[in-house]
């Protein structure tokens, strides 16, 4: 029996979309390593928390430095996230929309998915501290594609989630009506074509999601 290959890391692609702002913190003279170039990254965010910007921050270390999200994302963002919450009333668990940050624990780095959930399981282990990054990474990610977007920086930032633990990641893609599905044990995604709704299978029983009608049809 053929032991599945993992999704590897795409260490060869950036996770930064192509209008972000990448601030490497070497040129700015800065030697700080490990958990305290992380607070330092903490505090950066934190001082510049009323402006319309988001920030993550690569395994690297780099902080990504990324635009307001325009119409049509915003509502994109918020259907799956509005609708992701009300399933998790139900069956618990923990879900965020796209401004909660989270902690790889495998690789490093801060990340901000377009909407996630935990199993009350795994968030029952935790001890989150407020003002610092949710300190796992969830069971289920999804980023939405803008129409800026290029694929590569969000299939690189999906593959860093399946290797940090994600069970279920989609990556959607109004301008194609096409989702790329993730999961552990596969060597690539599986990709949908137009697809009318997604399920969030074990991962998630009894989640669908309308894609067709809260964003292909809304773009």
């Amino acid at each position: 029996m053929t032991t599945p290959t993992t999704i590897p890391p795409d260490t060869s692609t950036s996770i930064a979309p192509d209008n972000a702002l990448i601030i490497n913190p070497r040129d700015l003279g800065i030697t700080a390593t490990g958990s305290e170039l992380e607070k330092l990254f903490i505090k950066f965010t934190q001082q510049n928390s009323q402006n319309p910007w988001q920030f993550e921050r690569s395994p690297e270390g780099e902080i990504i430095t990324m635009p307001p999200v325009y119409h049509p994302g915003g509502f994109h963002e918020n259907a799956i996230s509005s609708f992701l919450f009300l399933w998790t009333i139900d069956y618990g668990g923990e879900s965020t929309g796209s401004n909660a940050a989270y902690r790889m624990p495998t690789t490093g780095g801060i990340l901000v998915p377009d909407a996630a959930w935990t199993s009350p399981e795994r968030w029952s282990t935790l001890s989150p501290t407020s003002g610092e990054p949710i300190g796992l990474c969830p069971d289920f990610v999804a980023e939405i594609r803008s129409g800026s977007d290029n694929l590569a920086p969000l299939q690189a930032k999906m593959r860093l989630y399946i290797q940090n633990g994600a069970l279920l990641g989609w990556i959607i893609d109004p301008r194609n009506r096409r989702v790329h599905i993730y999961r552990p044990g596969q060597t690539e995604p599986e990709t949908l074509d137009n697809p009318t709704t997604l399920s969030g299978e074990t991962t998630l029983p009894g989640f669908t999601f309308d894609v067709a009608q809260w964003i292909f049809d809304r773009t």
